[in-house]
């Protein structure tokens, strides 16, 4: 039977231009290159002229972004730094997954921060924020502008999250974060990482971490095996382990030491806040979290 299907063009032009993880997958790839030509050209196949999208459509939030990439304006379009919600009430700043995460490993089989992706505003947020880790001066005018407003001029220590998603990818980036945030000390930073190498470097050449960032060894990456020499480290809280539980199952059981199970709600999950930043009370004990 040599009948062939016809296919309607405005179906298939509507199958074009469906915002998937593929085409997600491909444009991450691109911004961890920083390449902004292909970031262009991949985003205005969903653009038509001066067609007029629904608020907060895929192609709304796309516009919005390409007005900033394409020069029409400089103002930001999505919120560098961010205030999280009820699980995570702090201060926070995100890059791309997998791209930016050179030690990443089995993680990536299990990594949440692509449910995010579903939101088109916080894909682009991820997006835009690689980007300008080219541009780190940008950066640090920003959280000049944030740590100046209303929301936070007048406290004396401000929680930050540094990578919700994404990673440290160059040791330049490192080395430029650890700065901004020495001389920002009301910023009480933590953060959990793969990029145990860079660290690793850092520290092999003399180098001195800012009193306040606490580093979390995360786990499931290909720098594992550097965690026992990182251990320890006066800048390093401890392990941060998520591992899969059974139904039912006792996630200390697995363990034959004292760990501290995380609750999943970063702003309550001690009296005395929240154990992953803390290089006191929590330095050197390991927190467990059940992978979801």
């Amino acid at each position: 039977n040599n009948t062939k299907t016809k296919t309607n063009p405005k179906e298939t032009e509507t199958m074009k231009k469906v915002f998937t993880n593929v085409i997600k997958t491909q444009i991450s790839e691109l911004a961890g290159v920083n390449d902004r030509d292909g970031i262009r050209v991949m985003l205005n196949n969903f653009i038509e002229g001066h067609t007029e999208y629904k608020v907060n459509s895929n192609e709304y939030h796309i516009r919005r972004f390409l007005s900033w990439l394409d020069g029409e304006t400089e103002e930001l379009q999505f919120e560098m730094f961010k205030v999280g919600n009820s699980k995570l009430p702090f201060l926070n700043f995100s890059t791309l997954p997998v791209v930016t995460c050179i030690g990443a490993g089995i993680c990536k089989t299990y990594c949440y921060s692509f449910k995010a992706w579903r939101y088109p505003a916080s894909f682009l947020r991820q997006v835009q924020n690689t980007l300008l880790m080219s541009e780190f001066d940008t950066i640090k005018r920003e959280l000049k502008r944030v740590l100046d407003t209303s929301q936070f001029r007048d406290l004396e220590k401000v929680d930050f999250r540094l990578y919700v998603d994404g990673d440290f990818y160059t040791e330049t980036d490192l080395v430029n974060w650890m700065e901004l945030i020495r001389d920002n000390p009301r910023l009480i930073t933590y953060g959990y990482s793969k990029s145990l190498n860079l660290f690793l470097k850092l520290h092999d050449e003399k180098y001195k971490f800012p009193s306040n960032y606490a580093l979390n060894l995360s786990n499931g990456g290909i720098y594992d095996d550097l965690k026992k020499i990182l251990k320890g480290l006066y800048f390093v809280r401890g392990e941060f382990t998520a591992m899969k539980v059974e139904k039912g199952e006792n996630i200390r059981d697995n363990f034959d030491h004292k760990v501290f199970v995380c609750p999943s709600v970063c702003g309550e999950c001690t009296s005395i806040g929240h154990a992953c930043g803390n290089l006191d009370t929590f330095k050197d004990f390991e927190i467990v979290i059940q992978l979801h």
